[in-house]
């Protein structure tokens, strides 16, 4: 029987900086200096590409998940030590599973691996240009929580 995903809450853990820093568009030199939505204070083009990168990433992850489903319920990207977080919530029944796989995500999975993420932001040095969902240098974790229907 397969793991009803509907309602259910998914959290997803990466390595990859994908601070929600609404920073969007090109650079405008009339619209410095200003403050992000992650706090983060751009004083020029340096600043604004960093921003604009931890968005992108941001948005990238979004429109993976977005492929299956319209995300719910969306948290915004938290830092805990050195990963990002957030939950979200699917919009229909079983939209990651794959057929003959026992994970109710593998197609979230096979839809992430290989995508290629921004760096040089404030993750780890050594990490992968891509996502890796599996593995050794697996650089990206999802997981049902397993009290969603509250």
């Amino acid at each position: 029987m397969a793991l009803n995903t509907h309602r259910m809450k998914i959290t997803c853990r990466t390595l990859f900086d994908c601070s929600l820093t609404g920073v969007t568009g090109h650079f405008r030199s009339s619209e410095i200096p200003f403050v992000d939505r992650a706090g983060q204070t751009v004083h020029n083009q340096h600043d604004w590409n960093h921003s604009r990168n931890q968005q992108r990433n941001w948005e990238t992850l979004l429109q993976i998940i977005s492929l299956r489903t319209q995300p719910l319920a969306l948290t915004v990207p938290e830092k805990k030590d050195t990963a990002w977080e957030f939950e979200f919530r699917s919009e229909s029944e079983g939209v990651f599973e794959m057929h003959g796989n026992p994970d109710p995500l593998a197609g979230l999975k096979q839809d992430c691996e290989g995508v290629p993420m921004m760096l040089n932001l404030t993750e780890q040095p050594s990490l992968a240009p891509t996502i890796t969902t599996s593995g050794d240098n697996q650089n990206i974790w999802f997981s049902t929580v397993n009290n969603a229907l509250e």
